[in-house]
């Protein structure tokens, strides 16, 4: 009895997870993306971001399935790498370094918003100097304390919360009939890449999954957690796409950010109150918060032997300043070769879902490599039923990431090819050391089994 309830308090319950989940998803996304998607889908916008959000919540079933099975943290990495091999665990985790382009969004949108307060200021200078001084932060150490996260989300969501609430009174609401032009005024493509592009700024909710393994009645908790709360944010953000898209005339706030909105709509005081306390603020700690947890999966390959040794060391303050280094690179290339948003985002979200893809892969494995827990998961189903739905998640997910990547320029493209040539045959070549590394481990701990049962 006393066992189980030592238990029970480690762990996070429902009300716990839904925290987590929206202020994971409640971020960056909705600050960077909704002027992107306006050029795109015009006034489809608020359609596209309830059709992205019930992508986010397809795409998410995997990683519901494999969290009922095997709860595990770390997620993603931990079942690529156990159903499918340590191969294809090392190419999750590659092509997960190269979705990370998406870190310059977060460096651009901030700076975006900062110049439209200091107009004097160049854009792509104050995105660079932002992650820098997140990367500086990382590396020493520092953390925000949970009190100042608190604070920034609470201003976040009273900023965007005014936002709604000044702006829905000033709405030419004849605008927003669904009609294929309206709504789909660039074409089909355009919409759906919008579409694509809004799953990112409604995901968030799968990271839950990340620590399954301390969560109360995970294969209950998480799939509630990640509908609900992926749901409850969906309608917020459409409310916000409606004012965005409907206040001011289309051509005005295509691949802008909301600040030409806020002027419209908000009184001088609370227009700064909104670019400062919501949209900065948000930006800048999605930058530190994604730089300071990124590093663990590739850390975790260094220690494997994916990576010389060196690179999974750490400073005196814990930090992987090496790994740390290659997401400072992966971040600062978009901004130093001047790359647009639309097209940071494309090759970001394209190749996320990919990784996401690789994850779909493994559920695909799970009947046959581990058959009894999956017998005992909330969510068993015949081996047809299984492969059924997920080769339809399978076409969104690929679908998903062809309408992303296909927009891609010529050089961005070449780019990623040689990217994952170069990574495939890497991982090809390396994979001998890694096996003969793993295989003196278990060499190891047999003999200290061995020295152990001597002893006694």
């Amino acid at each position: 009895m006393s066992n189980t309830k030592e238990n029970t308090h480690k762990k996070i319950g429902f009300s716990d997870c839904m925290g987590l989940a929206v202020g994971q998803i409640i971020g960056s996304g909705i600050m960077v993306l909704t002027g992107v998607v306006i050029g795109l889908t015009g006034h489809g916008t608020p359609l596209a971001f309830i059709l992205g959000a019930l992508l986010a919540i397809v795409t998410c079933v995997p990683f519901i399935i494999l969290t009922s099975t095997i709860p595990a943290s770390g997620a993603g990495y931990t079942y690529v790498k156990r159903l499918m091999g340590d191969k294809a665990g090392f190419m999750y985790i590659g092509m997960f370094v190269l979705s990370q382009v998406l870190i310059a969004t977060f460096a651009k949108g901030f700076a975006s918003y900062f110049c439209s307060i200091f107009t004097g200021f160049n854009e792509s200078l104050i995105a660079m100097f932002a992650l820098v001084v997140c990367t500086g932060v990382n590396m020493i150490g520092l953390q925000s304390s949970a009190k100042v996260q608190k604070c920034m989300v609470a201003f976040l969501m009273v900023s965007l919360f005014t936002f709604i609430i000044f702006g829905l009174p000033k709405v030419n609401w004849g605008t927003l009939n669904l009609a294929t032009k309206n709504i789909m005024p660039n074409g089909p493509k355009n919409f759906f890449t919008g579409v694509a592009l809004l799953s990112f700024a409604c995901g968030g909710a799968k990271f839950v999954a990340e620590n399954g393994d301390d969560i109360i009645e995970p294969s209950k908790t998480i799939p509630k957690v990640i509908i609900l709360s992926t749901s409850i944010v969906a309608v917020f953000y459409a409310l916000i796409g409606i004012v965005a898209a409907g206040v001011l005339p289309i051509e005005d706030v295509a691949f802008q950010n909301l600040t030409l909105v806020a002027q419209e709509i908000f009184p001088t005081w609370l227009y700064l109150f909104f670019v400062f306390g919501g949209a900065m603020f948000a930006l800048l700690t999605t930058l530190n918060g994604t730089l300071s947890w990124v590093t663990r999966g590739l850390q975790a390959a260094a220690k494997e032997g994916w990576l010389p040794e060196k690179c999974a060391e750490e400073n005196k303050n814990g930090v992987p300043v090496i790994i740390l280094g290659v997401f400072f690179v992966m971040g600062a290339l978009p901004l130093v070769t001047g790359m647009d948003l639309t097209l940071i985002s494309n090759m970001g979200v394209g190749t996320d879902m990919i990784t996401e893809f690789m994850v779909l892969l493994a559920c695909w494995n799970l009947p046959k490599h581990l058959p009894e827990e999956y017998k005992k998961s909330a969510f068993y189903m015949k081996d047809s039923t299984l492969h059924t739905i997920l080769l339809f998640i399978g076409f969104l997910m690929l679908g998903t990431s062809y309408v992303n990547l296909s927009d891609l320029t010529v050089p961005a493209a070449i780019c990623c090819v040689i990217y994952i040539v170069i990574l495939f045959v890497y991982t090809q070549v390396r994979y001998k050391y890694v096996a003969s590394k793993k295989a003196e481990g278990a060499r190891g701990a047999v003999r200290m089994e061995a020295a152990a049962s001597k002893e006694k």
